[in-house]
């Protein structure tokens, strides 16, 4: 079998490259992360200047999968919006993460020879989040096997004496909560002019459809006016089911 660990960006994938050099997990054949073309530039500055060379120092790497292998982009074959929105009742299911980056790892593997069946995958969900697995075929749970939490991983990157890494995701996603949002906007303001386009041409593709519109911040306001200094950590977003982002 061919173990991947899937390279999300965030504190517990960090806190694994660690527990790595340190022995504490096995070396893994392939670390992945999978370029979706619209990662926070924090987390490709956090790859670049900690993580590539804390894993050179045992002779890995992560490779990085294009997102030119991706098949589908904000809209699936069907038509579907794949991005998880608001809606005027609700809020759509987070297909992205399948298509821009399990199925991109699995595609980027193939091309070098490796078939799917034969693939491990691991993913950071950490102790306190096992409640988000669902099945376990083909998947490893590092975290989850030493029963490590979110505030571990924490720990263990501070013992390393690294700096935190800040939450990985897209620069639109709506599963952002306020204080993403606006390190978005204060990191990389260009990418959140973007993030309001794409917020208005969703919308505006929506209300073509004969719906009521669609939101990429939960208030259900235009991202150019939604009010990003709200305290607003109770409300739970999190749906990406298969733990690629934001880990």
């Amino acid at each position: 079998m061919t173990e991947v660990f899937n390279y999300g960006g965030g504190r517990q994938t960090v806190a694994m490259c660690i527990l790595i050099k340190k022995g504490v997990l096995p070396r893994p054949d392939y670390t992945i992360i999978a370029n979706t073309d619209r990662e926070k530039p924090s987390t490709w500055d956090y790859l670049t200047e900690i993580t590539q060379p804390l894993l050179a120092t045992i002779g890995l790497q992560v490779e990085i999968a294009p997102h030119s292998l991706a098949k589908v982009d904000l809209y699936g074959h069907n038509g579907d919006l794949l991005v998880p929105v608001f809606t005027t009742n609700g809020k759509l299911s987070a297909f992205c993460s399948t298509e821009w980056k399990a199925r991109v790892v699995n595609r980027y593997l193939r091309s070098k020879g490796i078939e799917t069946a034969s693939i491990i995958n691991w993913i950071g969900f950490a102790w306190d989040e096992r409640k988000r697995i669902k099945g376990t075929d083909g998947r490893r749970f590092p975290l989850c096997d030493l029963m490590l939490t979110k505030a571990d991983c924490i720990s263990i990157i501070e013992d390393e004496g690294l700096p935190l890494p800040y939450p990985s995701s897209c620069w639109f996603c709506p599963n952002m909560h306020n204080e993403e949002w606006r390190g978005v906007k204060e990191y990389s303001p260009t990418d959140f002019e973007k993030a309001c386009q794409i917020d208005e041409e969703l919308r505006t593709e929506d209300i073509e459809r004969g719906n009521g519109g669609v939101w990429l911040h939960h208030s259900r306001k235009p991202l150019r006016e939604a009010n990003l200094n709200e305290d607003d950590r109770r409300e739970p977003m999190r749906q990406c089911g298969l733990g690629l982002c934001m880990i």
